[in-house]
């Protein structure tokens, strides 16, 4: 396929997981790519990778925390392609700790990360697509946007607020021609997740609590994400779409086995 053809994207947190195979999946597909992530090294090794492929794609370190650290590589954009078709917001981070433990930084932390991050990366790419009639925004949310964790409040909190942010920029945008929508991806076994799990009884543990009986690979959640952001989607805008193997396809309920 080649829907991306001419197309310039902006990956937020494209150095690896989710982001890079987002990266990858845009680049394949025709798109000038810019991968934006705080770690610089990783931002410049998937970029460097994919231009030996023969990929048009660019790293840029920086983090979406600073407001400035993000314009100025919006300006490079602007500088060297004078247009933006698709913005990715990946970049984020989580913190475990229940409700009454969690000091307000940690609060304060993770809703600069996630939210005001993509909040300013939306800002900063919508001011573009206006210019060039149109664009897709892809909002990175989770299943933990939609049902509770306890113990995770900080970080679930930050991706329901997403989901409505997503709602609300929708709506502002559609006259412009911009869609805008988010992924909620379930348990992803990128290696940051699997190293992130104390013990190896986890990996079963979240592999038996989704339908299709394993986690699921970033490269398919960067397939969900170019469809959102291609015009196969052209009359989807506000929308929250799962990609979780059917792990929130049931209550959770203890399920008594029928007669």
């Amino acid at each position: 396929m080649n829907r991306f053809k001419n197309k310039v994207a902006f990956v937020t947190g494209g150095g690896d997981g989710m982001g890079a195979a987002s990266v990858k999946r845009l680049a394949e597909e025709g798109a000038t790519v810019y991968a934006f992530d705080i770690d610089g090294d990783k931002a410049k090794t998937i970029a460097e990778r994919l231009q030996s492929e023969g990929k048009t794609v660019v790293g840029i370190q920086g983090s979406v925390t600073e407001y400035e650290q993000l314009e100025k590589a919006f300006y490079q954009v602007d500088a060297e392609q004078d247009r933006l078709d698709i913005l990715i917001n990946v970049a984020g981070g989580s913190t475990a700790g229940y409700v009454t433990d969690l000091e307000i930084s940690d609060w304060e932390r993770l809703y600069r990360l996630n939210v005001l991050g993509t909040i300013s990366a939306c800002q900063l790419s919508v001011e573009r697509m206006r210019k060039n009639s149109g664009g897709s925004i892809v909002v990175m949310s989770s299943i933990s946007g939609v049902r509770g964790d306890p113990g995770w409040a900080a970080y679930n909190t930050c991706k329901a607020a997403l989901i409505n942010f997503t709602e609300c920029l929708a709506w502002e945008v559609g006259k412009d021609n911009i869609r805008v929508n988010a992924i909620c991806p379930g348990p992803i076994a990128s290696e940051r997740m699997i190293d992130s799990l104390p013990d190896p009884k986890f990996t079963q543990a979240y592999n038996e609590s989704i339908a299709l009986g394993r986690m699921g690979h970033p490269e398919e959640v960067a397939s969900a994400i170019a469809f959102l952001a291609s015009e196969d989607a052209s009359f989807i805008t506000g929308a929250h779409l799962l990609a979780d193997g059917g792990l929130t396809a049931r209550t959770g309920q203890p399920i008594v086995p029928p007669d």
